[in-house]
């Protein structure tokens, strides 16, 4: 009677392992069985990739500004300030950004 119940139990989970989404183990030759005529699966689109390198300039204008707002003098007194935790009550107040429509964030006053 055990025998026939241990066999209804692992008859039993062998059907619901068969209901499972996916294989019980990563198989490390599923790539090797996708069938393609080409070398990788993401061949055939040369003429989108042609279209893009045609492409003159991708960038936005903006990107090439390399002048980052700064204070030189205010970013050595943090460096103090870091250095020397005792100094942190003399910081001044943070600098609230000030957005704009075509460069982004601005330093301090400036516009």
């Amino acid at each position: 009677m055990t025998k026939i119940r241990g066999l209804i139990a692992v008859l039993s989970l062998a059907v619901l392992a068969g209901c499972s989404a996916g294989p019980p183990f990563d198989d490390p030759f599923a790539q090797n069985l996708q069938r393609s005529q080409t070398i990788t699966l993401s061949a055939g689109n040369a003429k989108d990739a042609n279209a893009a390198i045609h492409v003159i300039d991708p960038w936005p204008p903006y990107v090439y500004n390399t002048h980052i707002p700064g204070d030189g003098q205010r970013m050595a007194d943090a460096v103090v300030r870091y250095e020397d935790v005792s100094k942190i009550p003399q910081a001044p107040k943070p600098i609230a950004p000030i957005y704009s429509t075509n460069i982004g964030v601005l330093s301090g006053g400036t516009q």
